[in-house]
C-alpha cells in the first residue's frame, strides 16, 4: 500500500486510520467525501487522494490532502471546518494519525515528525530548537575534538578531510543519538502547546545552567 504514495510537496499531509470495519466503510467513505466537499473550498486545495485498505494485504486507510504551500494547509487545518467534521469521524471510526509532508525545515524534523490529533502544528517556537540544538551540538563537538586531538589519527590528513569527517561524525550522532536524547530530556519545555511563562522561564535557566556547566567541565579539559 505505502508504496503507492508518491513523494509530497510541501503543503501535503498524510492521514493514517488503523482498521476500519468493513460495516462501517460506506459510512466511512460519505464522511471523506463530506471532508473533501469542505476542504475544495479553501485556498490553495490540489487535490486528495484516498488509498483503502486492502483485503488481507494490510488494514490502514492513507488519506493525502496536497496543498499549495504548508501556509495555505494550515488555514485549513486550524479551520472550524474541519474540527467540525474530525471530531465526528473520532466518534464513529476512533483513531488516526497525522504525519506532514515535506513542509518542516531541518531542525524542526528533528523535534517532530507529526501534528496533534487536533491538526495543530506540534514543533517548539525557533528559540527553543536554537537553543536544544546548541545543548546537544557543543558538547558533541568538544568530546569530538578533545577525542581526536587524543587519538591523532587524522594529524597527517589535509584539512579538508579532517573536517569532513568530523562533520559526518557530528551528524551521524546528533540524528541519531544525541538529538533524541535532547529532545527527551527537555521535552518538559519544548512541548508546543506549553505556554506557562513559568514553566518556559524555568526551562530556559536550567538550559543555561547546563551550557555553563558545560563550558566549565571542558575548560577544564584543555
Amino acid at each position: 500500500m505505502t508504496d503507492q504514495i508518491e513523494p509530497m510537496p510541501d503543503g501535503s499531509i498524510v492521514i493514517e486510520y488503523d482498521g476500519i470495519p468493513g460495516e462501517k466503510e460506506t459510512e466511512f467513505r460519505k464522511w471523506q467525501s463530506e471532508i473533501r466537499s469542505g476542504v475544495t473550498q479553501f485556498e490553495g486545495y490540489l487535490r486528495t487522494d484516498v488509498f483503502p485498505a486492502i483485503k488481507d494485504a494490510q488494514d490502514k486507510w492513507y488519506i493525502i490532502v496536497h496543498f499549495d504551500t504548508p501556509a495555505n494547509l494550515s488555514q485549513w487545518l486550524d479551520s472550524d471546518t474541519r474540527h467540525r467534521l474530525i471530531s465526528m469521524g473520532k466518534r464513529r471510526f476512533g483513531a488516526y494519525r497525522y504525519h506532514m509532508g515535506n513542509g518542516l525545515t531541518g531542525l524542526e524534523a528533528w523535534f517532530s515528525k507529526r501534528i496533534d490529533t487536533n491538526g495543530k502544528r506540534s514543533h517548539p517556537p525557533a528559540w527553543k530548537q536554537n537553543f536544544a540544538v546548541l545543548f546537544g551540538l557543543y558538547p558533541t563537538v568538544m568530546v569530538e575534538t578533545l577525542l581526536f586531538a587524543k587519538l591523532r589519527f587524522m594529524d597527517a590528513w589535509a584539512l579538508p578531510y579532517q573536517m569532513f569527517v568530523s562533520n559526518l561524525v557530528s551528524c551521524s550522532l546528533l540524528t541519531w543519538v544525541v538529538m533524541p536524547s535532547v529532545t527527551w530530556l527537555l521535552s518538559f519545555w519544548l512541548k508546543p502547546q506549553q505556554m506557562d511563562g513559568r514553566l518556559n522561564l524555568i526551562g530556559a535557566l536550567l538550559v543555561f545552567l547546563g551550557y555553563s556547566l558545560m563550558v566549565a567541565v571542558f575548560r577544564s579539559l584543555v
